[in-house]
């Protein structure tokens, strides 16, 4: 049946990216696009100011941010080989220790079933495979960029109207009610994607700062590393914080210490300062259930499935509850009737 369901899972992959990255955009300046309508300018303008505020906002990063973000990711490609070889420096001294050498590691490797030619041929074979696939992933960045601004356009013209086309598809005893869920799923992933949105922007702030003040070098690129995982919840700055504790350790034991030290105090001003007053408790989801959808969704789709874990399940959430709301007033109204 491959010729039937080949077609549709190469469409669904074209689109999926374009149509998520439009969502992610749409619901993080929708709130700002319907703040400019209040102040009694027609949508269509508001879109329009909106679009130049990306634009504004694209070329100051590409002015401001971009080049020496792009110089410190040379400096560190540069850096690596130096890196590297204090590694292998510091696993010479290891192995030289007697307590090493006293373990037969080749009996070890063998048990594994691990030589060193299957390591090196499966690092060439995935070498190889991810350079055939360069292309496709152009081709794919390419459509992309080509496409979404496209697709937002018509999502911030048209999307405020999603919610009253839509329940005109369910029955009409229930389209208030569904009218309801609509309206409140949307909330949902607006408040959070766009509270998120800035609190991963002020991390990625704080952070460079205390990267600058314990003189770590790469600070920038490590703050916007810092930032951009902070949008996976608890597991997120400790993503961030890896790469930054591993160039601290080549440096020294306490610069590491440092690093460690910053992002904890971070994470404290994030947890109890900015995350309950820009991102509130606009999921209301328990700790502990986002850590078992986070390690399920990471398991299942990777890093991916990780960011879009958490507004999925509050959504799902969101339907659940209010159709089990429905049911049991459905079945209320229902008993009245049959009361004499």
């Amino acid at each position: 049946m491959s010729f039937l369901f080949g077609p549709i899972r190469t469409f669904i992959s074209t689109i999926f990216m374009p149509m998520l990255l439009a969502g992610f955009i749409f619901y993080m300046l929708n709130p700002v696009v319907g703040l400019i309508e209040k102040l009694k300018v027609k949508r269509i303008w508001a879109i329009v100011i909106v679009f130049f505020l990306i634009i504004g906002v694209i070329g100051l990063f590409a002015y401001m941010i971009f080049p020496p973000l792009a110089n410190q990711l040379m400096e560190l490609g540069k850096a690596v080989p130096g890196y590297w070889s204090k590694a292998n420096d510091y696993f010479d001294k290891l192995l030289t220790n007697p307590q090493i050498q006293n373990l037969d590691i080749e009996n070890m490797l063998k048990e594994a079933n691990l030589n060193v030619s299957k390591i090196v041929n499966s690092i060439i074979s995935n070498a190889t495979s991810s350079i055939t696939s360069l292309i496709g992933v152009i081709a794919s960045v390419t459509i992309t960029i080509v496409t979404v601004p496209f697709i937002v356009f018509f999502m911030f013209k048209d999307g405020h109207k999603f919610s009253g086309k839509a329940v005109k598809f369910f029955p009409r005893a229930v389209q208030e009610e569904a009218g309801t869920i609509l309206s409140q799923m949307s909330k949902t992933i607006s408040s959070y994607i766009s509270g998120q949105t800035l609190d991963c922007l002020c991390v990625g702030i704080l952070t460079f700062v205390g990267y600058l003040i314990i003189g770590q070098p790469y600070a920038l690129l490590l703050g916007v590393i810092a930032g951009s995982t902070n949008i996976i919840p608890y597991l997120g700055p400790w993503i961030g914080l890896l790469p930054a504790v591993i160039i601290g350790i080549f440096i020294s034991p306490w610069q590491a210490i440092a690093v460690i030290i910053v992002v904890l105090i971070v994470q404290q001003i994030d947890s109890n300062i900015m995350n309950p007053l820009i991102v509130g408790r606009s999921l209301n989801v328990h700790p502990l259930t986002i850590i078992i959808v986070l390690l399920v969704a990471g398991n299942l789709a990777g890093l991916l499935g990780m960011l879009l874990a958490v507004p999925t399940y509050a959504v799902a959430k969101t339907v659940i509850i209010n159709i089990a709301k429905m049911w049991r007033l459905n079945k209320e109204s229902r008993l009245e009737v049959k009361e004499p």
